[in-house]
C-alpha cells in the first residue's frame, strides 16, 4: 500500500473516532440522567405474596361462554385486572378510569361517509329507547337517547378514527351497539354481571354495556379502541397483548381525554429507568398471577412504547408494524421492515424510547405529556 492509501486511512480513522467521540459526549449529557435500568420483578413468573389479598379484592368473573372474534377476554379494574385467553365477553370493572373533560365538538374522520349497509339489530330492551346515529346504534335507558350522548359518542369515534381508520375499513359499514343504563342496578339485570363490573363488551357482537357514571366515557373510549383496533387481527394471530393495551390507553389518554389517574405517577417510574425490558414486555400474553403495581407499570410502558412508535416515523409505519405482526412476522423483523434502521432488534428500539422518554429529541415531544 502507498503513503498516500495509508494517509487515507489514518484520516477516515480519526473522522470516525471523533465522530463517536462526538456522539458519546453527546447522548450521555442526557443519558447520565438514567440511572442504571431497575427491572421490576417479572410479575407473571409466579404468585406474588399479596395475591391472595387482591384476589380477594377483585373476584375472578364467572365463566361465560362465547366464540371469539379475537379469541381474548379483557378483564380489568383500572385496565388492571388479570386477562385470560378463549372467550369474546369482556368485563369492565367499576372505577376503570375517569372522565375529567370531555369535548362534544364534532370531529370526523375523512373517508366516514359512506352509508351504513342495512343490517339486523338487536331489539331494545323494555324501558330503553333506541336511536341510529352514523355510526353507533345507541340505546338508553328512558324516553329517548339524549342529544349529548349522541354528540358525545360520535366526537368520541371522529376522533378514535383519526388513528385506527386503517385498522377498522368494517365500520364504515356496520355501526357498534352500546347501551347506557341509567344506574347499576338496571346493568346488572340487563347483563347479569357481578356488582364489581362498571361495563361489558362483546367483540365479535360489537356490543358494549354501560351504566352513567364519570367513568363511562373513559371505558368507552379505551372498549371502543380494542373492538376497531383488535378486529384487524384474527383469531389465528391476535393482536400482541402489550399492543392491544398499548394502543387502547393511547387512546383513552389521547383522543378521548379520559387519562387515568395511574399513569403519570408510573410514567415517571419508567423516565427514572424502571421497568421492564421491551423482550419480555413483549412476550407477556396474560395477566394471571400478576400484582396490581407490576401490571399498572406494565400498562404504563406498553402505552408509553405504541406512543413513541406512533409519533416515531409520520406515514404509515405503525400501520405497516401492524401488519407484518398480523401475518405472523416476528416482532423484531416487523419492527425493521416498518421503521428501518436503527430499529432492526428490540434492544436498539428500547434504547431510543427510553432516551426519547427524557429529552423527546426523536419523536418530537415528551413521552409524559399526559401529565
Amino acid at each position: 500500500m502507498d503513503v498516500l492509501g495509508k494517509l487515507r486511512i489514518i484520516f477516515w480513522g480519526l473522522v470516525i473516532g471523533l465522530w463517536g467521540l462526538f456522539m458519546y459526549q453527546y447522548i450521555s449529557e442526557d443519558m447520565a440522567l438514567v440511572p442504571k435500568i431497575r427491572l421490576s420483578k417479572n410479575p407473571f413468573s409466579s404468585p406474588p405474596p399479596d395475591f391472595k389479598v387482591l384476589k380477594k379484592q377483585f373476584p375472578p368473573a364467572p365463566a361465560r361462554p362465547g366464540a371469539a372474534a379475537t379469541g381474548r377476554v379483557y378483564t380489568h379494574t383500572n385496565m388492571l385486572r388479570p386477562v385470560s385467553k378463549g372467550l369474546d365477553i369482556k368485563e369492565i370493572p367499576a372505577g376503570a378510569a375517569t372522565m375529567p373533560g370531555y369535548s362534544t365538538a364534532e370531529k370526523t374522520a375523512a373517508g366516514l361517509g359512506a352509508e351504513k349497509k342495512e343490517e339486523a339489530y338487536p331489539s331494545a330492551p323494555p324501558g330503553f329507547a333506541l336511536r341510529e346515529t352514523r355510526n353507533f346504534v345507541i340505546y338508553e335507558e328512558g324516553p329517548e337517547v339524549s342529544r349529548e350522548i349522541i354528540d358525545t359518542v360520535e366526537s368520541l369515534h371522529g376522533n378514535i378514527m383519526l388513528d385506527l381508520v386503517s385498522f377498522s375499513p368494517w365500520s364504515r359499514e356496520k355501526r357498534v351497539f352500546i347501551f347506557f343504563t341509567g344506574n347499576q342496578d338496571t346493568y346488572q339485570r340487563l347483563t347479569g354481571r357481578p356488582a364489581w363490573s362498571a361495563g361489558t363488551a362483546s367483540l365479535s357482537e360489537r356490543k358494549i354495556y354501560l351504566f352513567k357514571s364519570e367513568e363511562a366515557m373513559g371505558i368507552l373510549s379505551h372498549e371502543l379502541t380494542h373492538i376497531y383496533f383488535d378486529s384487524f387481527f384474527s383469531s389465528e394471530v391476535q393482536s400482541p397483548l402489550w399492543l392491544s393495551e398499548g394502543i387502547a390507553t393511547y387512546i383513552q389518554s389521547e383522543r378521548g381525554y379520559s387519562t387515568p389517574n395511574w399513569l403519570a405517577l408510573n410514567l415517571a417510574m419508567l423516565e427514572k429507568g424502571g421497568g421492564f425490558k421491551l423482550s419480555d414486555l413483549v412476550r407477556i400474553d396474560n395477566m394471571q398471577g400478576a400484582d396490581e403495581e407490576n401490571v399498572r407499570l406494565w400498562y404504563a410502558q406498553s402505552y408509553s412504547v405504541v406512543r413513541f412508535l406512533i409519533k416515531l416515523k409520520a406515514g404509515d409505519a405503525f400501520y405497516q408494524f401492524c401488519k407484518r405482526l398480523k401475518g405472523g412476522m416476528p416482532t423484531h423483523r416487523a419492527l425493521y421492515q416498518a421503521y428501518g434502521m436503527p430499529y432492526n432488534k428490540l434492544s436498539s428500539l428500547e434504547y431510543a424510547w427510553r432516551y426519547d422518554l427524557k429529552t423527546g429529541k426523536i419523536s418530537g415531544g415528551r413521552g409524559d405529556v399526559v401529565r
